[in-house]
């Protein structure tokens, strides 16, 4: 029997741009995946020989490279099941095979009700990846499938039935009995090492994969070849330290400005607001002073002593520019101007050279096309927007735009109460990308949680690499800009016609521990929430809520769309909540706190209800719906304060309901003494989804 690697080398000397379904099998039996049982049959007599050992009922196929789909073609009869139904199918199928140049596949029937696909595409950013879904006709018609990146662990393998949708069907359904999953993994398994061990391997699609008493077989395959590309993390990774991006002690300013409100005269405002301790030079062909500072008048003039350089010139002058910064002792740049790649041709061979000027200098570069960056234990900012003052935090910030230098920073700064560790704009990415910048704040004592914005990656199976390291000790919240699924319509196979940029991303994120959001906001409420409390151990949530609409809808969302737990409370809890409640209301979770607000007082209700859930072993985490107005009152809040002090394992999260104003002046009480809050319902319990999601990640 010839090897997967005589099979696809002959393929490709042939010009098969794909393997017959026999030969595909072939590779798939090598690698220990179960196939139906078979044979190859040139003529009727080779035919009729095959249904004697199979035994009938079998299915004729028309087996040919060119045969990719046979249904559609007519090139497949079903469940024969004497010796006149197989000379009649042969007969209809023989013309066919032979007009492809094929031969005739003999195959047994696989009885089996439930059919699954299985199979492996060849992503130009990931490489091979695994797919998993509904298989039949149900694979493109419901599209519910998963993606994991090869190689894939035990645990990978594992984890992708369980994320369709339809993964009711792998259970006990309707006496069918479960199907083996230990089988299920080690079939996806293998079949990411086809996807390593063969680089000429493009896709494969197993499709229908019948479960036949608890057990995978693959009843049809198509393998597709192509030339091996090389692929996007193949690009060479730049050595060096990040350290001196982010504590320099010498920093200059080069294209400084007297004028206020310009990118060159508000970087240095940023800088001396934020308290820098180290030297500060300015370069501006004017000379003279800016801000009490010294200027001097070109690059050349300034002291061979330059840790970082920051560059607020046209793009034009940013190549010469590193060049002379680089022999004044600079490490690393701050690239500021935009209009190269991502404006024209022009643009995009100015861009080479910066990029020939970095590699001949060895320098550490950020940009072009970026605000800046943060370090606040140094204090220390690059920025070009007006920030002032950056609070110190635990929290770090990567971001392929840099707007998180700006527009964000200068929110967080002025609209929430936390602060930062770290925060990087990535820009173009010519040198510091990504993996690099995740590695750093891995490994960062001052930060805690990690959130990141990219719309591409630059190296993306090393940053797969470096998440897993991280994500074990680190949560890594990322927001994912610019997925597309165009990519996926020109496939030949079903695999790839489920396959897009943002199912494998998804997937691949999954994969690394690195948890996806989807909305902006999370990526500053959660970072918010986690500056102020630990994650929660679980996804087991309790909340209170003065009205029974707000806790049916809650619990509703809590299950369908965020994956957290309502539970019941342990009895001794329950008991409590009954004992400071009326006794027409039956206290449970979630906690219907008004009645009991209205029987003995707000702050009473609220402390005593959600002190007695915080103590509560069944609970990871504890939101406090409160309703404050004029007419209902308004608690002291302090109460609120002492429990979280009180009980530092378990995150309090308060929302509101009701005036603005005293929503307002909560928020400016609490968050500044450690409670987050925030003005929609729904939002405590969409963070809380996601750090859950963190701490799963990391348990992993």
């Amino acid at each position: 029997m010839k090897s997967a690697e005589k099979i696809i080398a002959e393929a490709l000397a042939a010009g098969q741009a794909t393997l017959s379904e026999y030969d595909s099998k072939r590779i798939l039996t090598e690698y220990g995946i179960p196939t139906a049982r078979e044979f190859l049959a040139q003529d009727f007599a080779d035919v009729e020989q095959a249904a004697a050992i199979i035994g009938y009922p079998v299915v004729l196929k028309a087996c040919a490279a060119a045969a990719r789909h046979k249904t559609e073609m007519g090139l497949i009869e079903l469940d024969i099941n004497d010796a006149v139904q197989l000379k009649n199918a042969y007969d209809r199928l023989a013309p066919k095979a032979s007009d492809l140049g094929g031969a005739i596949l003999v195959q047994e029937m696989v009885a089996g009700a439930r059919e699954l696909v299985m199979g492996l595409i060849r992503d130009p950013q990931f490489g091979p990846c695994v797919m998993f879904g509904l298989g039949g006709i149900f694979t493109e018609a419901l599209g519910d499938v998963s993606f994991r990146v090869a190689p894939l662990s035990e645990q990978d393998a594992h984890s992708m039935p369980a994320e369709i949708r339809g993964s009711m069907i792998l259970g006990d359904i309707r006496g069918l009995g479960p199907v083996q999953s230990d089988e299920l993994s080690r079939c996806l398994q293998q079949l990411g090492q086809i996807g390593l061990d063969h680089p000429a391997v493009r896709e494969i699609d197993i499709n229908p994969l019948v479960v036949r008493d608890g057990q995978p077989v693959a009843v049809d395959a198509l393998v597709v070849l192509e030339k091996p590309q090389p692929m996007a993390d193949e690009a060479p990774p730049v050595s060096g330290t990040l350290d001196v991006l982010f504590e320099p002690r010498s920093v200059a300013v080069v294209g400084a400005s007297q004028t206020p409100h310009k990118p060159g005269n508000e970087v240095i405002q940023n800088i001396l607001a934020n308290n820098f301790d180290g030297k500060l030079y300015l370069v501006n062909p004017k000379g003279g002073e800016i801000l009490g500072h010294r200027v001097y008048p070109s690059i050349q003039d300034l002291p061979a002593d330059i840790d970082l350089a920051i560059i607020i010139l046209p793009a034009a002058a940013t190549p010469q520019a590193i060049r002379e910064c680089a022999a004044r002792g600079a490490k690393a740049i701050v690239m500021a101007a935009s209009g190269f790649a991502e404006v024209d041709e022009p643009g995009a061979k100015l861009q080479q050279e910066t990029i020939e000027a970095i590699r001949e200098t060895g320098v550490r570069a950020i940009g072009p096309n970026t605000s800046g960056h943060t370090s606040t234990p140094h204090n220390f900012t690059s920025s070009f927007f007006p920030l002032g003052a950056v609070p110190r935090g635990h929290v770090s910030y990567l971001a392929q735009t840099g707007n998180f230098a700006t527009h964000t920073m200068r929110y967080i700064i002025s609209g929430e109460h936390f602060g930062v560790a770290r925060v990087l704009g990535m820009g173009n990415k010519l040198d510091v990308e990504e993996s690099e910048v995740l590695e750093y704040y891995g490994r960062d004592p001052e930060t805690r949680a990690i959130f990141v914005y990219l719309e591409s990656f630059k190296r993306p199976r090393h940053f797969l690499e470096v998440a897993r390291r991280v994500t074990r000790s680190k949560p890594v919240i990322l927001l994912k800009g610019g997925s597309t699924a165009e990519g996926s319509r020109a496939a030949v196979a079903h695999t790839a016609a489920m396959a897009s940029d943002d199912r494998i991303i998804d997937g691949a994120l999954r994969q690394a521990g690195v948890v996806r959001v989807y909305d902006y906001s999370h990526l500053i409420l959660a970072a918010k929430a986690i500056s102020a409390m630990p994650l929660p151990r679980g996804n087991r949530v309790s909340f209170s809520a003065p009205s029974g609409a707000m806790l049916v809808c809650m619990t509703d969302l809590c299950h369908r769309r965020w994956g957290l737990r309502v539970p019941q409370l342990e009895e001794k809890t329950r008991r409590y909540l009954q004992e400071i409640s009326p006794p027409y209301i039956r206290m449970r979770n979630p906690v219907d706190i008004w009645p009991a607000a209205t029987a003995t007082g707000v702050e009473f209700a609220y402390r005593e209800g959600t002190e007695a859930v915080l103590k509560d072993d069944h609970i990871d985490a504890v939101v406090m719906i409160l309703m404050i107005t004029d007419e209902t009152g308004v608690p002291s809040l302090d109460f609120i304060v002492d429990l979280a002090r009180r009980y530092p394992a378990k995150p309090l999260y308060v929302t509101f309901s009701g005036q603005k104003k005293h929503m307002d002046a909560a928020k400016a009480y609490l968050e500044p003494r450690g409670v987050p809050t925030f003005p929609l319902i729904e939002q405590p319990f969409e963070v809380l989804s996601i750090l859950a999601r963190c701490r799963q990640a990391m348990q992993q």
